[in-house]
């Protein structure tokens, strides 16, 4: 019912025209009398306003008269795209009640829009007025960053090279492959982790990738899996026999190592850091948390001493046991530069007790014991592969599809930059899961060598993360996830966001100064890497991004 007084139309109006006469057909208004009862001018609108949401579509206006001819203007904005008369009414109490249907376009905008339409009686002057208010397609969210509060320093991202003694050389990955991952215009990864072989002559089988990687800006480091037969006894864990790395074989192991980073000097190659052992929680070589502390003591500086950094215990789930008994001993941890451990056995499902006291510990690492001692944690391993086994029908290739991506790695990448990790690494970076496909044909969707939807992921950070520092960002909405990172001169700013609601988005991110540019570039479930559309206005960048995608923001101040 209306109860608003008349609006009056404002001057301007379009030329544009439906006449509404007297002669079509009749519509009933009786179950509602007050109507007729309430109004007393000769011509109006039942109710002055509509909203509509931002598709197009058309929206129904009712019209009483008292009979007379009349026709409908409109604002000539864009907004409008016809006006049809559809039925007209009863004559009860000399009065007629006319419905009109109003099209109108897409709002494809991060403004609300509205038409204004106006009732025009047989005098020429206007009668009534109603106003249509068109939601926009994008709901603006406000981000708010602080460049003044600095967090972790972001060393880069990248994966694991194919390692030779375990796949067959058609899966290696190519020099074109390295450039497509590696180089500035490509994917812009900038971590490359190598196998450390026990045969010393297979050291050579990663020179060229290493190589190839590095002159594309790659650090590159190094882990081991086996110690080497001759290096090694056996011991039972929980009931299982396991390779174990004998104490009077520590000094052999650590001239090893030192040896790798030695040849692989030599051949061009500069081993950035290094691991004590790979998973020495797992099956491959047996540690228990007291021998990683003890060689790290006793050998950590002859390794380190050969010019290159030591890392660890990188257990297989960032295990307490491990990394406790590293960073409660003094003298292991002042021998121990980079603390590595992957993120098996759980990070992401928060529900549950163990996973959300797993995620709360390892991101609580820098705050609690790093940042102090100038130290930083990395993200050395962890890969997303449910529903690569087709004897389960229910989730088979679940990696495949683009909210698997977006649910796994893309948050997992977040939750990790926003706990203040330095640096993430993937496992395998050519294979059906990674960063580029392989030439799995029955697993595999993308063409050998392509980037997949991981790859691209991680290329979000990749290239507007690295080598900056994470600086304090918060969204004004739970389900869109943004970490920001600045440079050190502090005049480029980025900005990575998750929007993990199914509605579209334009960020408003305020800008530290009115000479600040921005460019974005977003990748959802039909798109990759593609320019999204950002503007600066008001003091304010706006970028906008669908439901379910991620973009990646650059500001130069």
């Amino acid at each position: 019912m209306k109860t608003n007084k008349r609006k009056h139309l404002m001057e301007g109006m379009a030329v544009l025209a439906v006449s509404i006469v007297t002669a079509f057909g009749m519509w009933s208004c009786s179950d509602d009398d007050t109507i007729s009862a309430a109004l007393t001018e000769p011509l109006s609108f039942v109710s002055d306003s509509i909203a509509v949401d931002y598709t197009a579509g058309s929206a129904t206006a009712v019209v009483e008269s008292d009979g007379s001819h009349y026709r409908i203007e409109h604002s000539d904005n864009g907004v409008i795209t016809a006006v049809r008369a559809v039925s007209g009414g009863s004559r009860e109490g000399g009065r007629r009640f006319d419905k009109v249907r109003i099209e109108y376009a897409e709002n494809a905008s991060d403004e609300a829009r509205q038409a204004t339409l106006a009732l025009i009686g047989a005098d020429g002057k206007a009668k009534s007025s109603l106003t249509l208010t068109q939601k926009p397609k994008y709901e603006t969210v406000d981000v708010t960053t602080d460049i003044s509060i600095t967090h972790q320093h972001v060393t880069g991202f990248g994966g694991m090279y194919n390692p030779s003694i375990w796949v067959a050389p058609a899966d290696r990955i190519s020099a074109g492959e390295l450039e497509r991952m590696y180089s500035p215009s490509g994917l812009g990864y900038n971590i490359l982790r190598l196998m450390i072989y026990p045969d010393e002559n297979r050291w050579a089988d990663d020179v060229d990738g290493a190589r190839r990687a590095q002159a594309l800006g790659a650090i590159i480091f190094a882990c081991p899996w086996d110690c080497g037969d001759e290096r090694a006894d056996k011991v039972t864990v929980n009931g299982k026999s396991l390779k174990h790395l004998r104490a009077d074989k520590y000094a052999d192991y650590a001239d090893h190592l030192v040896s790798y980073v030695d040849f692989m000097r030599q051949n061009g190659v500069g081993i950035y850091a290094i691991s004590v052992q790979n998973e020495p929680d797992m099956d491959f070589t047996y540690w228990s948390p007291a021998e990683i502390v003890d060689f790290t003591k006793r050998f950590g500086q002859k390794i380190r001493a050969a010019g290159t950094r030591l890392m660890g215990p990188e257990s297989c789930g960032y295990n307490p046991d491990y990394t406790d008994a590293v960073l409660t001993d003094a003298e292991a941890m002042a021998q121990t530069d980079i603390l590595a451990g992957h993120l098996y056995q759980g990070f992401l499902d928060t529900t549950q007790p163990y996973t959300a006291q797993r995620r709360k510990y390892v991101c609580g690492l820098y705050d609690n014991h790093l940042k102090a001692a100038g130290k930083t944690w990395w993200m050395t391993e962890h890969l997303f592969n449910d529903g690569q086994n087709k004897d389960n029908a229910d989730n088979y290739l679940e990696f495949q599809k683009w909210t698997y991506s977006l649910n796994h790695l893309a948050l997992e990448m977040h939750h990790c930059m926003e706990g203040n990790c330095s640096a993430y690494v993937y496992w395998y970076l050519k294979r059906f899961y990674g960063m580029i496909g392989d030439n799995d044909p029955e697993r595999n969707t993308t063409p050998e060598g392509e980037p997949t939807k991981n790859g691209y992921i991680m290329a979000h950070y990749a290239k507007y993360a690295k080598g900056m520092d994470r600086i304090e960002a918060s969204a004004a909405a739970p389900d869109l996830l943004v970490t920001a990172y600045a440079n050190a001169s502090r005049t480029e700013m980025t900005l990575v966001a998750i929007n993990m609601g199914d509605g579209f988005r334009c960020l408003s991110i305020q800008l530290p100064s009115a000479e600040a540019t921005a460019e974005a570039v977003e990748t959802n479930d039909t798109v990759d890497m593609a320019d999204a559309h950002a503007q600066v206005k008001g003091g304010k960048a706006l970028v906008r991004m669908s439901g379910k995608g991620i973009v990646s923001v650059r500001i130069k101040m």
